[in-house]
């Protein structure tokens, strides 16, 4: 940069000016779900781009991922929490000044997906009382796995369908639905791009699997 005469610098010109003032908005964003559903891999992928090969219970973990939407700067601060119940009395301090809550369940457990109704979302219905909510079904990709399916056909389940996945989330009054597969990387980037245009921190046009607007 060139200095006026007398060794100072010029007034910032209207370009930078502009630059100065973007900001990127930060986010926070709390995800919920029974130990195991898929909730980790998901922001792993998002924030880091690297799918996790061998599954690790998690404590409590915090991701922070930059991203552009529409043209302008989000930053979302990830609160990743365990879902097992030893952790019952701690997760609650993960809830403080959430923007959004993601539940998530794994469509190939059932008891995961029913726990969406008896366990998450009275939880966060407490605790984040009046905060955006999406619903989220992981690991599609496990539908139609040989494996999986064998599985559930001896427990006398079947995975659960877009349809109840919609279900769900009406009865739990989550803004939107979503289902994805963090192996394939499939719907990741637009659950987020959703998660922030959600909690009206950045308007944008984004086409979601669902909207249960309510």
């Amino acid at each position: 940069m060139q200095q006026a005469p007398g060794g100072q610098s010029p007034p910032p010109g209207p370009s930078e000016a502009a630059a100065a003032e973007i900001k990127a908005t930060e986010i926070k964003a709390v995800i919920v779900g029974d130990g195991g559903c898929g909730k980790t891999s998901l922001l792993m992928v998002f924030a880091r781009g690297d799918f996790p090969k061998v599954y690790v219970p998690t404590v409590f973990e915090k991701y922070t991922a930059s991203f552009q939407v529409d043209g302008k700067p989000a930053k979302i601060h990830l609160w990743d929490t365990a879902g097992q119940e030893d952790y019952d009395r701690l997760r609650p301090l993960s809830y403080s000044d959430a923007n959004v809550v993601l539940m998530c369940f794994d469509v190939t457990n059932r008891s995961s997906y029913d726990n969406i109704l008896t366990k998450w979302y009275p939880e966060v219905n407490h605790f984040c009382k009046g905060v955006p909510v999406l619903l989220v079904g992981c690991k599609t990709d496990l539908r139609q796995d040989p494996e999986v399916l064998r599985e559930l056909r001896q427990g006398r389940q079947e995975p659960v369908t877009f349809q109840q996945g919609e279900a769900m989330a009406r009865l739990v009054h989550a803004a939107s639905y979503f289902e994805c597969s963090a192996r394939y990387q499939e719907n990741v980037r637009d659950i987020f791009v959703a998660t922030c245009a959600t909690c009206g921190c950045i308007h944008v046009n984004v086409c979601v699997c669902t909207c249960l607007c309510v």
